[in-house]
């Protein structure tokens, strides 16, 4: 499945919250699924609506399109296009999708993803973490909070350390582990990865090549070296892909070495078989 990206568009969002959904929306860029502001005027995947402005409703509802907050300019709408409603309070029963105000970082991107997993792609795409679930009607929607399990009842919690000096990398991949019910901790730098390793063990653990002071190669000799963490599964990342690389990373007892940016279906793979 090769990388898609889809246009939203919204019907009665103030300013502030499309600026707070375009950060979001960038967090998804180096997915397999990916998502920006439909221009206005042009063509648009999904539609999102402000369900507590009655002015946006009402638009909605009658199919015109047009955005009070939008400056008048318009949007192509199509009755049959994909629609999320944004809203403080989640109805009992609904047969539409929603996100609920504030805006959480994996609560919207995991919305968008059953969107495009249902209603965009079909059964055929899968995202790791979202099959075999119903259609996301609003009552299920705890599925967009609640974390997918790699068991139905784990006995423990999964951790993952994420080490990489890049914000939008560490918060790309946390997004991402989420998916599998992992809770993250994440470093800058190798130092603060050091200090986390003495207090916390984990499930796996991700480390960039180039870091700040200690890098990724000595921080993984040093994690194979202790008895007590030289089974936790090392993933590097790196935007290096030469054979010395992954000679070195090898060398270093590192499990697996993904190249950045790293396809959301390697990534996945990677995480599902070091869980087992």
């Amino acid at each position: 499945m090769g990388k898609k990206t889809y246009s939203i568009a919204m019907i009665g969002i103030t300013e502030a919250e499309r600026n707070v959904l375009r950060n979001i929306f960038k967090l998804s860029q180096y997915r397999t699924y990916s998502y920006i502001v439909a221009v206005p005027g042009e063509a648009m995947d999904v539609l999102m609506v402000d369900a507590d402005d009655p002015q946006a409703m009402k638009e909605w509802r009658q199919g015109t399109g047009k955005s009070p907050s939008s400056d008048a300019r318009s949007i192509s709408y199509r009755p049959n296009i994909p629609t999320i409603m944004i809203t403080k309070e989640l109805p009992e029963d609904s047969t539409l999708y929603y996100i609920r105000r504030p805006f959480v970082a994996s609560r919207v991107i995991n919305v968008l993803d059953h969107v495009a997993l249902r209603e965009l792609q079909g059964d055929r795409a899968r995202i790791i973490g979202l099959v075999n679930q119903p259609k996301p009607v609003e009552k299920n929607i705890p599925a967009i909070d609640a974390k997918p399990q790699v068991d139905e009842e784990p006995k423990n919690i999964l951790t993952a350390l994420v080490v990489d000096d890049s914000g939008p990398v560490r918060k790309q991949i946390e997004l991402e582990l989420k998916l599998f019910g992992i809770q993250v901790d994440a470093a800058a730098t190798g130092e603060l990865a050091i200090e986390y390793f003495n207090k916390n063990r984990y499930n796996l653990i991700f480390l960039d090549v180039v870091l700040p002071g200690v890098d990724g190669y000595q921080l993984c000799k040093m994690l194979k070296k202790d008895k007590a963490r030289k089974k936790t599964p090392v993933i590097m990342l790196t935007s290096k892909s030469s054979p010395f690389d992954r000679v070195k990373g090898a060398l270093a007892g590192c499990d697996a070495y993904l190249t950045k940016p790293v396809k959301q279906e390697t990534f996945q793979k990677v995480v599902k078989k070091y869980l087992r």
